[in-house]
């Protein structure tokens, strides 16, 4: 499968969205994933990428309820932590896309399937 510059592009954009601010990092993947459903290796990166960042927003809205409550206080490392691994894998994605390749992001396969 020979992979074209524009895909590459497409796919480390759909990983690399939390650099756009604020929902772009849930728009540029749900545009991408909708617009390229007919190219599997874009379509696929969005995917990991849409799910993956959704996951991020859903645990950052729980720790901040539960912040009103004061026990999401104790939460804000673990926070810190998700959003770090979110940077440390989309930016292994995007290379993974550099090379053409599929990336699976860790831990969040069972949701991916199910998209």
């Amino acid at each position: 499968m020979n992979i074209t510059g524009e895909q590459k592009l497409l796919a480390i954009l759909a990983h690399l969205a939390y650099l756009l601010g604020g929902l772009g990092f849930i728009i540029a993947p749900l545009v991408i994933f909708l617009i390229k459903k007919e190219d599997s290796f874009v379509y696929e990166h969005a995917k990991q990428a849409l799910v993956a960042h959704l996951a991020i927003l859903a645990a950052s809205m729980i720790i901040g309820m539960l912040c009103f409550l004061l026990i999401g206080l104790l939460l804000l490392p673990v926070m810190g932590i998700l959003w770090l691994l979110l940077i440390i894998t989309s930016i292994i994605a995007a290379v993974r896309a550099v090379d053409g390749e599929l990336y699976e992001y860790p831990f969040i396969q069972r949701l991916v399937t199910k998209v």
